[in-house]
């Protein structure tokens, strides 16, 4: 009899689960893409670097001239 309004709660509680769900990891990807263009812009910009390295996990920037670690640079 009433086992539709039951139904309509979980799914109104697993939509709004997953809408928090999904902005949150949206917004750890952005703020990780935002690192690495630091690390571009910012780090390795001179033209002496011809190549970097951003490790997301440990927040590293690394540039390199000629495959030779130049530059290392913790962004954090």
């Amino acid at each position: 009899m009433n086992g539709w309004k039951v139904t309509a709660i979980v799914f109104i509680i697993l939509f709004i689960l997953e809408t928090i769900f999904f902005i949150t990891i949206l917004s750890i990807g952005l703020s990780e893409i935002d690192k690495e263009n630091q690390c571009i812009h910012n780090v390795c910009s001179s033209p002496i670097y011809n190549s970097y390295a951003y490790y997301d996990y440990e927040g590293i920037c690394e540039c390199y001239t000629n495959g030779i670690l130049k530059k290392t640079e913790y962004l954090g």
